[in-house]
């Protein structure tokens, strides 16, 4: 027997074991979109609505809307109203179109609605007057 034969077989079982393990779990777009939202909420965003989205800061203290991780929302608090408040901006909140590419707001929404989730997100109260 060749002295090599038996370095070959240790090889050959060691590559049937890894076959047979399973694949590492792939991370969804989403995924990817709210870690990449997550570090362009931190340098774009949170120094009006806090590292941790709850919106205390000195600058939005007074303002209802800041705190991202209470549920409650200008609007209907969905992924297309999100980015769409993200892209135009209301009062006092800035247009962040023309500073942000399209995907990059799409990240920051995933994100910001992971912070909702995070934070024991309920249904918003009906607000239409201070709109």
């Amino acid at each position: 027997m060749p002295r090599w034969l038996p370095f070959a077989l240790a090889f050959a079982l060691a590559g049937l074991a890894a076959c047979g393990r399973p694949p590492l779990p792939e991370l969804g777009r989403g995924d990817r979109d709210a870690t990449a939202g997550r570090r362009i909420f931190e340098r774009k965003c949170a120094s009006c609505h806090n590292a941790s989205g709850d919106g205390r800061t000195v600058t939005a203290a007074h303002f209802p809307y800041a705190n991202l991780r209470d549920g409650i929302w200008r609007s209907d608090g969905s992924p297309a109203a999100i980015e769409r408040q993200v892209r135009t901006g209301r009062d006092p909140m800035p247009s962040f179109e023309g500073k942000l590419t399209g995907e990059e707001i799409r990240q920051v929404a995933a994100y910001v609605l992971t912070l909702s989730r995070a934070g024991g997100s309920r249904a918003a109260p009906d607000r239409a007057a201070a709109r």
